[in-house]
């Protein structure tokens, strides 16, 4: 009985963590678009249809940024569930995740702006300028971040891996976005950029 139970108890966890029941519980705001663009027809109130429709807009661009962080939030999940071992894979999975949000906020909001017939291209030529000055101004930051993505997928080492860089010999402790740390023989750590590492001949000993 009791073990009958605990199946019951763990299918309903399963069902209630799918990504179907996730996305069905945050649909409020589909909802609420729904009924904002026809709530005046039903109310015969055919003035009050233009704010209905900025109404809807809201609520449209709003759903689809919830389902945008519940999909990328899901699989973020599932894959440090199953990667938990591997702490840089992680991390950089999580960054990754990070720009799909942002990069998805961009375009729904593109299209929303569009849907209201405002003139997006001088927007666009606004954001691609104040985007190249903050590229600018962080490239070293980035860098650094697409060189820890190169470490992660290319794998030159891993975690736990004895590698010398110049003069500095040591065991790799973690890989983050910006610097990969390496303890030492003799016990201190010793921090390095990404992207300088990989400009750098690195001696994998655990290979």
């Amino acid at each position: 009985m009791e073990n009958s139970l605990k199946s019951v108890e763990s299918g309903l966890k399963s069902i209630e963590n799918s990504l179907a029941v996730k996305i069905l519980r945050g649909s409020f705001f589909l909802v609420l678009a729904l009924v904002a663009s026809y709530l005046p027809r039903l109310l015969g109130l055919p003035g009050a249809q233009n704010t209905a429709n900025i109404a809807t807009t809201l609520a449209l661009f709003m759903q689809g940024v919830i389902w945008a962080n519940i999909i990328i939030g899901y699989y973020i999940q599932r894959y440090v569930g199953s990667h938990a071992a591997d702490g840089s894979s992680v991390t950089t999975f999580k960054a990754i995740g990070v720009v799909a949000r942002l990069t998805v906020w961009i375009i729904l909001g593109v299209v929303a702006l569009g849907s209201r017939d405002i003139q997006i291209r001088p927007l666009l030529t606004g954001l691609g300028i104040g985007g190249l000055a903050i590229a600018l101004a962080v490239q070293n930051i980035l860098g650094d971040l697409f060189a820890a993505i190169s470490i992660v997928i290319d794998k030159p080492f891993v975690v736990g891996d004895a590698i010398s860089v110049e003069n500095y010999r040591g065991k790799v402790e973690s890989i983050g976005l910006k610097t990969t740390r390496v303890r030492s023989e003799s016990g201190e750590q010793i921090i390095f950029s990404n992207g300088e590492l990989l400009k750098s001949k690195i001696r994998n000993y655990s290979r």
